[in-house]
């Protein structure tokens, strides 16, 4: 018995259109060897008008293609999303979103979430806000708990980082990481508090402690404070360790787990995490001018980024609400739909 395979795709009144697929009431074969063919005649008189034959594969392609419109693949759809082209490219997709409307956006983000996200990552959400209230909880309390305790704290939780400074997502690769070699009685060992990368690159983080003063109470002329020694030292020994990594890198190095750094260091970016921005104190005159001094100061440093325990602490809220406001948002559009 034949299976008729011809299919009208449609007619404008004066010509009708059809497609027909040979070979496939014949034994197994090869998909190469099909034929499609399209015929194009009169609607009145069937008089023939032109007739086209295909590869299967122009139709895989044509149906691959067609399959990227939802109007098309949706049967039931009635209307046309945007169709926007980007390339894979970081900035251009935020850009998109920036202008997106909040629904499109949370549609968007839904569907990234549903598909994209396993148990593990919707777990690490949640943990975050656990680890933003201890945070909190040290940096309130800040005496009672010393660089050891802060150094086990931000091993646990990396994501404090973020994407870095310049937004670069940074993962620890070493705590207390030896970066030098030491003289034949072991000394003069040089330990940074945390080697991490952006998967790419080495980095070297140095911290102090929320306690740790950036000013001594004198003023210097000019319209400027005078610095602490903390600080400035701080800065020295992160600078003594830059100059020892960029050495001991060039040889093999392996983490605590045995594991190979594969990550390659060119003039490493060093960060200081130290001090806060909230202890400065004097008055009005004197604040604004120990702010415009420790500005001044962090910005003019080549490679090596200071950032106090506050500002990071806003940053992690800053993360941590975002990820709320998107939870929330998906949350009521999902409400919406059960409506």
């Amino acid at each position: 018995m034949s299976i008729d395979h011809s299919f009208i795709i449609g007619s404008d009144g004066v010509n009708e259109l059809k497609l027909n697929i040979s070979g496939l009431d014949q034994e197994s074969k090869d998909a190469s060897e099909l034929k499609s063919n399209i015929f194009a005649h009169c609607s009145n008189t069937g008089a023939p008008r032109f007739t086209c034959q295909l590869e299967i594969g122009h139709l895989k392609a044509l149906y691959q293609h067609l399959s990227k419109y939802s109007v098309i693949r949706d049967v039931s759809s009635t209307a046309t999303g945007r169709f926007v082209e980007v390339g894979a490219n970081h900035e251009q997709i935020m850009r998109l979103l920036e202008h997106a409307d909040n629904t499109s956006l949370v549609l968007a983000l839904q569907n990234v979430i549903t598909n994209r996200l396993t148990n593990d990552d919707i777990n690490t959400i949640l943990g975050r806000k656990d680890s933003l209230t201890k945070y909190q909880m040290m940096f309130d309390n800040a005496a009672q708990y010393n660089e050891p305790q802060w150094q086990a704290f931000f091993e646990q939780n990396e994501w404090l980082f973020g994407y870095g400074l310049r937004y670069k997502y940074l993962k620890i690769i070493q705590r207390e990481a030896h970066i030098s070699h030491t003289d034949l009685n072991g000394s003069n060992d040089v330990i940074t508090d945390f080697l991490i990368s952006d998967s790419r690159f080495t980095k070297i983080v140095e911290l102090k402690t929320p306690e740790t003063s950036l000013f001594v109470n004198r003023k210097n002329r000019a319209d400027s404070w005078r610095l602490s020694s903390e600080l400035t030292d701080a800065v020295s020994q992160i600078l003594a360790q830059k100059a020892n990594w960029e050495i001991e890198s060039q040889r093999e190095n392996y983490n605590s787990k045995g594991e190979r750094i594969s990550e390659k260091t060119y003039d490493a970016e060093c960060i200081l995490i130290i001090g806060s921005l909230s202890s400065i104190d004097g008055s009005e005159r004197e604040k604004e001018i120990k702010k415009k001094t420790f500005e001044l100061y962090r910005r003019n440093l080549k490679s090596i980024d200071i950032i106090c325990y506050d500002e990071l602490l806003e940053r992690a809220k800053f993360i941590v609400k975002s990820a709320e406001i998107i939870e929330s948002a998906i949350g009521g559009v999902l409400e919406d739909d059960l409506i």
